[in-house]
């Protein structure tokens, strides 16, 4: 590790709220920091060695043992695995906070199952290098975040609510909003948990609103960026210029045209579906954004795939699933394939939920009072 001069005031405010607030260290705690090397030379795991040196100080100050491990582990395409060594540090930690991109429970069913199995608590950080600690998006304060994802779950309580769906790119899709809790692809959480008891994984900051599940869905879909991890196996950039249509009829996806990233999606789920089965063409969920700060420049993340997985946790962001098939014996990662728009019209029975981008419940009076709690910390955005 370099040699350290002092934590900067605006990390220390972030790393303070992720310590206190998220992870919640406690005295003789074991805590273990996840983080990949490759990432120091320009592989896809964003990280950097002062990062996760004061991440490590701040955690060591709550009286917990923290521990570095630095794993250097080659993942191929639809070989993807979990590391034996990070199994055994995981079965002896009380929290792991996880730097890594390439492997996640949000992909890894092995991993995320592991962790349940173990009884290990993990927060995923996602702010791994110097200028994200020092960002806005970081030091929002956590319990406001929060707030926004517990508040925004009140219109998806029914059961069978007829949802619409626009945006002015042409989107315009319809259907019913079920039950959040069973599911056939990645795992659903209740839409209004609140302690980490219920949700085994957190994310720091807050990430998004659990999955929405979906019935009788019909209409056309267009998005032109995606989640970065998947982006990089289809063949493809993360944002692109001429959307990708989707036809949806009864749930499923019907036609896929656009450009060259529409053929090479389709190319793509043409594979996924010897791996996962029909269940790759299904088009049965979305959610979105909970953090109203989720935006960096580009001077303070060059990286294009962290940034768009920053981008992605806006409150401005909308996504579907293209696909939600389960994991199988023989392919144990769950088909996380995304379309993301950015002003989406939703409304879900009589609520209107997204009006043109702006999510609704920010003006909620749950949300504005944690607001004022933090005058001096990043905050709500205007309309």
């Amino acid at each position: 590790m370099a040699i350290q001069v002092g934590i900067p005031q605006a990390a220390m405010v972030s790393l303070i709220d992720l310590v206190d607030n998220c992870a919640e260290v406690k005295p003789g705690m074991e805590v273990l920091i996840l983080a990949h090397k490759d990432g120091l030379y320009g592989g896809d795991d964003l990280i950097d060695e002062e990062a996760v040196a004061w991440t490590a100080s701040v955690v060591q100050s709550r009286g917990a043992r923290c521990s570095i491990l630095w794993i250097d582990d080659k993942q191929d395409m639809h070989e993807w695995r979990y590391p034996p060594i990070v199994k055994g540090a995981v079965a002896e930690a009380d929290l792991v906070i996880c730097m890594l991109f390439q492997i996640t429970t949000t992909e890894y069913e092995e991993f995320r199952k592991h962790f349940e199995a173990a009884g290990t608590w993990m927060v995923r950080m996602f702010p791994v290098t110097a200028p994200l600690l020092m960002s806005d998006w970081a030091q929002t304060p956590h319990e406001l975040v929060s707030t926004i994802r517990y508040v925004s779950s009140k219109p998806f309580m029914k059961h069978m609510s007829r949802f619409v769906l626009t945006e002015p790119n042409g989107t315009h899709i319809e259907g019913y909003t079920l039950d959040p809790v069973m599911r056939q692809g990645i795992p659903g959480l209740p839409y209004n948990s609140r302690r980490k008891d219920v949700r085994k994984v957190s994310f720091w900051p807050e990430w998004v609103h659990p999955p929405i599940n979906c019935a009788e869905v019909n209409g056309v879909y267009y998005f032109d960026r995606m989640l970065s991890w998947w982006s990089r196996y289809i063949g493809i950039q993360p944002e692109w210029d001429e959307p990708i249509r989707i036809d949806v009829r009864d749930s499923r996806i019907e036609k896929i045209s656009g450009g060259p990233e529409a053929d090479a999606l389709k190319r793509f789920l043409d594979v996924m579906e010897e791996k996962v089965g029909e269940g790759i063409w299904n088009f049965d969920t979305f959610h979105f954004g909970v953090h109203p700060n989720a935006s960096v420049k580009e001077y303070q993340c060059p990286n294009i795939l962290h940034r768009r997985l920053i981008d992605h946790s806006h409150t401005s962001n909308l996504h579907v699933h293209i696909g939600s098939a389960p994991t199988n014996e023989n392919y144990r990662i769950y088909p996380h394939i995304t379309g993301d728009i950015r002003r989406a019209t939703l409304t879900v029975g009589e609520t209107l939920v997204y009006d043109d981008g702006y999510l609704c419940c920010l003006d909620d009076p749950e949300v504005l009072e944690v607001a004022a709690k933090y005058p001096d910390r990043p905050g709500l955005p205007g309309r």
